[in-house]
């Protein structure tokens, strides 16, 4: 499959956009998608706290069992209150990425539209008309895939670290979790554009598999990967690590000093301004898909991928005529007398 030359972006035509992007409606989006993202993180901080609260009661409760004192299934009925929060606190990322995922094509709609806002009202009409069983089966594929990456390094760190000791296996530790770092940084940059190429190509998609959107996205960031890396390391994690590193800070400090009060309000501001920029990241995503995509043929991107229309219904095999194998005949015991006569050698009268 021959692939075009990629165009990387420059950084600073790139934020010349963004701005353009973002300034006109960024309180109207502000609002909404800092509002949903902090009851987000405290639905999930809360049952996180509690999940933690259930587990050490657990622990207590093992005690008590082994000495008589409770009975077994306590600790299987905290097992199941463990196992539901998790369920709960999964259902809560699932919704919240499909929310993620449709305040970036609010975003995309906006660079095609500039007359439309982007608003609490513009992203809930994207979240009620995204088909969730696709989005959440490229999630799960997405999941998938960087667990298979990252797991033979794991594998290694499991089997090799019981065998060292001291220094050794303090710095093989580490040098095999900055590896799997890398490999999971690297993998999540080239699956990084599976939404937006879903959406390009959302109506073939159905009865197929949504792992071609993944495909798609390898082949479309290829050339760019390190482009990408720099957009979104300068734009959207330098920002927020300098934001998380001042008001951590304070929360350290207020801790270090028994000022638990500052610890709070440390706390509170990270997030709050954490959540006020998330309208920023999901923009810097919209535009750098639709900056990189001008003018790239995208039906190279899935060549090889789609399956035919005709194999997903079966009408490719309609007309295949399956008969079975006939057994031949024996001659009956006449029939093969006659036949032998015909071919005896005639005698010399």
């Amino acid at each position: 499959m021959k692939m075009e030359k990629q165009r990387t972006l420059p950084m600073e035509e790139f934020v010349t956009s963004l701005k353009k992007l973002v300034k006109p409606n960024y309180l109207k989006a502000m609002w909404p998608v800092a509002g949903v993202s902090i009851i987000f993180i405290a639905l999930v901080s809360i049952l996180t706290l509690l999940n933690s609260n259930i587990a050490a009661s657990m622990s207590m409760t093992m005690m008590m069992v082994m000495y008589g004192m409770a009975s077994p299934v306590a600790i299987l009925l905290s097992l199941l209150e463990v196992l539901g929060i998790f369920a709960i606190i999964a259902v809560l990322a699932f919704f919240y990425s499909f929310f993620a995922v449709a305040t970036q094509y609010t975003y995309q709609d906006k660079l095609a539209y500039p007359e439309q806002p982007v608003s609490a009202g513009s992203i809930w009409m994207h979240y009620k008309h995204l088909r969730k069983n696709q989005l959440w089966r490229i999630m799960l594929y997405v999941t998938l895939f960087m667990f298979l990456w990252s797991l033979p390094l794991n594998i290694v760190n499991a089997l090799l670290l019981p065998h060292l000791s001291g220094m050794a296996a303090v710095y093989t530790g580490w040098t095999i979790r900055i590896l799997n770092d890398i490999v999971v940084l690297w993998k999540s940059i080239e699956y990084s554009q599976s939404y937006f190429l879903y959406r390009e190509k959302q109506p073939q998609f159905l009865g197929q598999s949504m792992r071609y959107a993944l495909t798609a996205s390898r082949r479309f960031m290829t050339g760019r990967k390190w482009n990408y890396f720099a957009i979104v390391f300068v734009l959207e994690f330098l920002p927020m690590l300098v934001w998380s590193l001042i008001f951590g800070g304070l929360a350290f400090y207020g801790i270090y000093t028994a000022t638990y009060v500052l610890t709070y309000v440390g706390i509170v501001v990270v997030i709050v301004g954490i959540a006020c920029y998330l309208p920023v990241v999901y923009a810097i995503l919209a535009l750098y898909y639709n900056k990189a995509r001008a003018g790239m043929e995208m039906d190279v991107l899935f060549t090889d991928t789609f399956k035919p229309v005709a194999d997903l219904t079966g009408e490719a095999y309609v007309h295949e005529v399956y008969v079975e194998k006939q057994t031949k005949e024996q001659p009956s015991s006449t029939v093969k007398r006659k036949a032998e006569k015909k071919h005896e050698p005639k005698k010399d009268k």
